[in-house]
């Protein structure tokens, strides 16, 4: 017994002293601020959950220490004494970095905005992906805001659209590149893991997604982060081409439809929601798809992720949808997405009579030949 409960006591010292190891200290210099300012640090514990906690910026200097696990992008906030966050007129004075076990060191002169932080592999690689696409992110985010001011006008320039469109394209490939550069030579980076998460994962593809997951280290992947990638890639897979899948949903009547309930029948189910502004502009194309073929044993069921019964009901009525319509009024929640990890959309994907994926997200204005080339 004596010897059971040392060795205990061996595991639990053993578990502490992993926990200490993933302390942080944050110590830094704004050379140019006199004035006292509170300092918010924003950061994920060890527990993996969303703190924050803060001290004083005296003379220039401060000092914050704290406890987390892995590497997980945090944020340090200056504001005057006795305000709590940003103000409301975008005067926000903070810079994101990544946080994990080590020492820190923010150095600048009148704002956190533009000082260095220094210190650990994580923050190197974070450095360094910003300086090979800070230019272009800026010069993406330039063409977006006159693409939004242009589309959202109430009388729509389509050759002005059209232009910045055209604009858009290579830089957005550049991007891409730097994005894939960067991934592909850092497998064992808490910032390469994230870029993939943000960038890669909204809808995976898992006949290509492995060429970014597989290289990851296990140190990446065994991150609080990590676990998400691979519970989103294992969702995933569950929608693979080949795979055989079956849900339960509520009709617009509260009746519970089985997709089952449709076997023998070629099959697009399709993901959407009354807000989505490309779900509704496929519609129109899956409504010319249906009227050719709903009489070649050929069926759509729309699964609504809305969480609202009136919105949803009212887009059905405008958008002229005659098919299957079912919906949780869960958004995301909803156990069919969660289930697949469904967490953008539109999404959708063609079964056959056996109830086995054969396609995934058809769309366009050629939707309807692609569907009947898979209808024998």
């Amino acid at each position: 017994m004596v010897l059971k409960n040392a060795i205990l006591a061996l595991l639990v010292l053993a578990g502490i002293n992993s926990m200490a190891q993933d302390k942080f200290e944050i110590a830094g210099h704004l050379s140019a601020v006199k004035d006292e300012k509170k300092v918010i640090l924003t950061y994920v514990n060890s527990e993996g959950k969303n703190v924050s906690d803060s001290t004083v910026l005296r003379d220039g200097r401060f000092h914050i220490s704290g406890m987390t696990a892995f590497g997980n992008k945090a944020q340090l906030l200056f504001t005057p004494m006795g305000q709590n966050s940003a103000n409301k007129n975008g005067g926000a004075d903070y810079q994101s970095f990544y946080l994990e076990r080590g020492n820190y060191r923010v150095n600048g002169t009148d704002n956190v905005a533009n000082a260095s932080i220094t210190g650990t592999s994580a923050q190197a690689d974070f450095n360094e992906f910003n300086l090979l696409s800070k230019e272009l992110l800026k010069q993406f985010k330039d063409i977006t805001q006159r693409f939004s001011k242009v589309y959202y006008a109430k009388v729509k320039d389509t050759v002005a659209i059209q232009a910045i469109q055209a604009e858009a394209r290579p830089v957005h490939a550049k991007i891409e590149r730097v994005l894939d550069s960067f991934i592909f030579s850092h497998p064992d980076s808490y910032v390469a893991l994230d870029l993939i998460l943000e960038n890669k994962s909204m809808v995976i593809d898992p006949a290509t997604f492995g060429q970014y997951y597989n290289p990851l280290s296990k140190r990446v992947l065994e991150s609080f982060n990590g676990q998400r990638l691979t519970s989103k890639y294992q969702k995933a897979q569950q929608i693979a081409l080949g795979k055989s899948v079956d849900f339960s949903q509520p009709d617009v009547n509260g009746n519970l439809f089985k997709l089952s309930s449709l076997k023998g029948k070629y099959v697009l189910v399709d993901f959407w929601a009354s807000w989505c502004v490309p779900c509704r502009a496929e519609n129109p194309h899956l409504l010319k798809a249906y009227r050719e073929l709903k009489d070649k044993n050929f069926e759509i069921v729309s699964v609504s992720l809305d969480d609202d019964r009136a919105a949803w009901l009212k887009a059905v009525k405008q958008d002229g949808l005659p098919w299957l319509q079912v919906s949780e009024l869960k958004g995301f929640k909803t156990d069919v997405a969660v289930r697949y990890g469904i967490s953008a959309i539109p999404q959708n994907f063609l079964i056959n009579p056996a109830g086995i994926i054969v396609a995934k997200d058809l769309r366009g204005e050629q939707v309807n030949q692609k569907i009947a080339s898979f209808i024998k």
